[in-house]
């Protein structure tokens, strides 16, 4: 992905650039983000004259957002990586401004200028009176499934390993000295792969003896911060933060 382009405005010789609508940040902060009202916001939106980047995770995004508002969840955001926007402003926003600002810092350290942020976050916007788009699930829909990159040790056993060999999961299962059973299951994805698997099918194929168990950790990972990450991270703080 292409690096932001870096858009400076300095101070003007009579001192710094006052704008419309923008609430100078505390001077006790190491950092200039510049923290905006919302109706100067709505009024950029209107204009089409600045994008707005939403830093609240997805399922927040998902309940209620900003229309038109890009997703950069803060838990994802890498400013080394920022998208390319050299024709509009750029706007940061969250629920109450607290994760906002600390994107907007984030950019700073890595030597982007011009950082604005939303005063209030969605909040404010809300208790402005502006509207929010809400995301409407039917009665009875059913929840959607997460879609996971990681694919299950099975898969690629099936996909590049089975199918491509011509050998089925008896022929598998009586070379390894496996359980047939086991082996269907695990093609299934019904069943982990654990240490003792992983080493006879790598001892079969001839690939590292921790190959088949890694991909097994990479899956699993995946699969649990899908259900669970977002709590995690709730309920937890990094030591680090805390101290």
């Amino acid at each position: 992905m292409a690096s932001l382009n870096r858009i400076r405005t300095g101070p003007s010789a009579g001192g710094a650039v006052r704008r419309k609508g923008i609430v100078p940040v505390p001077e006790n902060t190491h950092a200039t983000v510049q923290a905006v009202d919302v109706r100067q916001v709505k009024d950029w939106l209107d204009r089409n004259e600045i994008v707005l980047v939403d830093v609240r995770e997805t399922s927040e995004y998902e309940k209620e957002h900003i229309a038109g508002a890009l997703l950069l969840p803060l838990s994802n955001f890498d400013p080394e990586f920022f998208p390319a926007l050299p024709d509009k402003k750029v706007v940061l926003h969250c629920a109450v401004g607290k994760r906002s600002e600390a994107a907007g810092r984030m950019l700073l350290k890595e030597g982007h200028a011009d950082v604005i942020h939303m005063a209030g976050g969605i909040e404010a916007w809300k208790a402005a009176g502006f509207a929010t788009e809400i995301q409407l699930v039917a009665p009875g829909e059913a929840e959607a499934q997460p879609v996971l990159l990681c694919p299950t040790p099975g898969e690629v056993l099936q996909e590049e390993y089975l199918k491509p060999l011509g050998i089925s999961a008896a022929q598998l299962a009586r070379a390894t000295g496996l359980l047939e059973g086991r082996v269907n299951d695990v093609l299934a994805g019904k069943s982990p792969v654990g240490v003792e698997m992983s080493l006879r099918l790598a001892r079969y194929f001839s690939t590292a003896g921790d190959f088949w168990v890694r991909l097994q950790l990479e899956y699993d990972l995946e699969r649990t911060k899908h259900s669970v990450g977002e709590q995690i991270r709730r309920e937890i703080t990094p030591r680090a933060s805390a101290l």
